[in-house]
């Protein structure tokens, strides 16, 4: 059966739940999005105070309800550690845009590996999705260290518009 958008998806692993943002969270999301250790290597605008946190979760659902965007957090043992969103969706063909962030304390744990594995997986076989592609800075080593342990493909012919310093990677459902 298709993935239909109504109910959010909430996935589940060995160590990680996997859910939506709430405005429980907004804390949460302020500390993930305005960290300078883990937006280093990302463009994404910084929030900068509890306000802008809010409206990004306001967004997220907003593109959710859209069929755009799915935006979940990274929870192990009650405390949100990150972030792991598929963007862009298009249904009509079947792409999408993978990015994810983690807190500094938790990286090269296999927290991030856990998580892509488990939404990989989900837009695989629930969205069915053909191709996803993730955009990473060429300095970002452990993204893509990770990227490459779960089968993506650097695409060295494809540049990044306005981001030259990013890298594209494509995972093709096979």
């Amino acid at each position: 059966m298709k993935f239909n958008f109504k109910t959010f998806p909430t996935l589940k692993t060995e160590r990680l739940l996997i859910r939506q943002a709430s405005f429980n969270d907004i804390k949460a999301v302020f500390e993930l999005r305005s960290c300078e250790e883990t937006n280093k290597f990302v463009a994404t605008k910084k929030v900068q105070n509890f306000d802008e946190a809010k409206d990004f979760i306001v967004i997220c659902d907003k593109l959710y309800k859209e069929e755009n965007r799915i935006f979940w957090l990274i929870q192990y043992k009650n405390k949100v550690i990150g972030s792991i969103v598929l963007h862009r969706i298009s249904l009509k063909v079947n792409y999408a845009e993978i990015g994810y962030k983690l807190k500094p304390a938790f990286q090269q744990k296999g927290f991030m590996s856990e998580a892509l594995k488990e939404v990989l997986k989900f837009a695989f076989q629930k969205i069915n999705l053909k191709i996803i592609e993730a955009f990473t800075h060429k300095n970002n080593i452990a993204s893509i260290a990770l990227l490459e342990k779960h089968n993506f493909i650097f695409q060295p012919e494809r540049t990044d518009i306005g981001f030259e310093h990013n890298q594209i990677f494509k995972l093709v459902e096979n």
